[in-house]
């Protein structure tokens, strides 16, 4: 295959980032976090939230029959994050590996770093789990114990990592291989793993519902500043695309 040839081939597998539109607009990342500090700060305290919170967990759990308690459990690994993480990885090592680019597995580098960050979160915001202290053995955390800084252990609660890791991850696989896609599909990709695990997570008693909406709007923030970079076209260093010596 001549030299000619080779770069023909490369360009038809050249990577292609799917985004709909490019956010310009930073007005849905300020929604995002005012919509989070809304949800965080009555946490902090006995508040009509965290009775809602006690409601919703004691309503599941006394309307969870074996068949539903399977399904939510099967449902609740769509969140996942080191499985979801590992397809993303391995996409985008496909993606740069087909095409001589590195550029797919810098923007994983990326959404896995602002990911990762969110656990700092969950020690800054330490809050128990709804079946604590024992998951099988109640009574479990009353309002005074489900709060913000409570003190109390294991903690780590809130935000829900499961429902963010469907924003980011599901989202950045669209964002990897999204243009060759149906737009129903990406839709439900897009839409239903969030909706379901957040049912799940919930129904199961894995979080609390108010930890849901907090792990939504951080991963939409997330997965918005990956969106916000041109990807396949910003300039990277020299040594990271060797063949710009040579155009």
């Amino acid at each position: 295959m001549t030299a000619a040839d080779q770069r023909r081939k490369t360009d038809t597998q050249a990577w292609r980032p799917f985004v709909l539109r490019r956010p310009r607009s930073w007005l849905p990342e300020i929604a995002m976090a005012a919509a989070f500090t809304a949800i965080t700060i009555p946490l902090a305290w006995p508040s009509a939230l965290i009775d809602l919170d006690i409601w919703i967990r004691d309503l599941s759990d006394a309307n969870r029959p074996d068949w539903a308690n399977f399904i939510a459990i099967q449902t609740n690994r769509l969140g996942q994050g080191g499985l979801l993480g590992g397809i993303a990885l391995g996409i985008a090592a496909i993606l740069a590996w087909r095409g001589r680019n590195v550029r797919p597995l810098i923007a994983f580098l990326a959404a896995y770093a602002m990911a990762g960050a969110v656990l700092a979160l969950k020690y800054t915001l330490p809050r128990v789990y709804p079946h604590w202290p024992e998951a099988s053995n109640p009574p479990y955390a009353d309002a005074a114990q489900a709060v913000l800084f409570s003190g109390l252990e294991p903690s780590g609660a809130y935000p829900s990592g499961h429902v963010l890791n469907t924003i980011i991850w599901y989202g950045f696989i669209v964002f990897l291989v999204g243009t060759r896609w149906h737009p129903a599909l990406r839709r439900a990709f897009l839409i239903l793993p969030p909706i379901i695990v957040t049912f799940s997570t919930t129904y199961l008693g894995f979080h609390w519902f108010t930890d849901t909406p907090a792990g939504l709007c951080i991963g939409i923030v997330i997965l918005r500043t990956v969106q916000r970079i041109p990807w396949d076209t910003v300039e990277l260093p020299l040594w990271l695309e060797p063949e710009r010596r040579y155009r």
